[in-house]
């Protein structure tokens, strides 16, 4: 089977399986490969442009696939044993997946694999935000004590958050770390230390009149308000926060400030994070680039997923 549409993620992966059911009605073939299902999955691959999957005896040749949609990088797989070579078959595991969508070069990718590893970065993107003129909390990274204190003290109150995504995996146990706001003194009982093993990252916190969530697709721009029932909770994103949504619109030269922020990053989609303040002024965040959307199209009735089927198959 010649496939033109290729969505490439893990079993889990709850947005991928409301795309594609969306897609179905549409009656468009696809395509979909959970890095999990390599040991079921008999691949044929010929670097001279032959790329050919069986996958219960089902034939398809990804040679002409035209649009990809890609959310998940190839970490999870499944396999029969633990053992001392694991990690090394792991990272094979990883980098046949890679090697074999790179190849993939006459399709639209939403979003390209090395661009969405790009725009994951948080301090990347901060620099990118101010380049572009988006107004940003101030912020430091610094694994030296004295200078976070410093940091705190300049503030009257702050906050700390990951560098990475937070998503943290342990055994089965799944987890996600969050911004918090941390003590003014947090960092005196460290004075006599030297340097922390890693940087960590704290930033101001912004008075905070709304949370904006922003879904960006190329040219298109979906703007939500989230109001917290505690307004004194830091992160919106905790599951056990109770919150409303509303539809806004943003001023015209923020959303294209957002769009330019999007495109900087060779992406298709994302989901930017903003402040907005009681004086009005909104503060970037951060950009995810394969931030959760079904939730928000479910509450408010948008049409996020029909714009990114568009964007999908406007080649094929």
């Amino acid at each position: 089977m010649n496939m033109k549409i290729l969505f490439i993620t893990n079993r889990d992966d709850i947005s991928v399986n409301y795309l594609i059911s969306k897609l179905k009605l549409k009656t468009k073939s696809y395509l979909r490969i959970n890095s999990e299902d390599i040991n079921i999955i008999d691949f044929n691959i010929n670097p001279k442009g032959e790329f050919n999957l069986n996958i219960n005896n089902k034939n398809y040749n990804l040679k002409n696939v035209m649009s990809v949609v890609f959310k998940r990088t190839p970490l999870k797989f499944d396999f029969d044993k633990q053992d001392s070579n694991q990690t090394y078959l792991n990272n094979e595991r990883k980098h046949f997946f890679e090697g074999l969508y790179l190849c993939l070069s006459k399709a639209k990718w939403i979003n390209p694999m090395f661009s969405t590893h790009i725009a994951e970065r948080k301090i990347f993107q901060l620099n990118q935000a101010n380049k572009l003129g988006l107004k940003t909390p101030d912020s430091i990274i610094t694994n030296n004590p004295i200078l976070a204190d410093k940091f705190l003290q300049k503030h009257d109150k702050s906050i700390i958050k990951p560098i990475s995504n937070g998503l943290q995996i342990v055994n089965e146990n799944i987890y996600s770390i969050y911004t918090s706001e941390i003590e003014k003194d947090f960092f005196r009982s460290y004075e006599n230390f030297n340097l922390f093993e890693t940087p960590v990252f704290l930033q101001e916190r912004i008075e905070n009149e709304s949370d904006i969530r922003v879904v960006v697709i190329n040219e298109n721009v979906f703007a939500i308000r989230i109001q917290k029932n505690d307004p004194l909770e830091v992160d919106w994103r905790k599951p056990e926060v109770i919150k409303t949504y509303d539809n806004i619109r943003l001023p015209n030269e923020l959303s294209n400030l957002l769009i330019k922020l999007n495109k900087s990053f060779g992406l298709i989609y994302s989901a930017i994070d903003l402040i907005k303040k009681p004086d009005g002024q909104y503060i970037f965040l951060e950009i995810n680039p394969v931030g959760e959307w079904v939730w928000l199209e479910s509450e408010l009735k948008l049409n996020i997923s029909e714009t990114l089927i568009k964007e999908q198959v406007q080649r094929i």
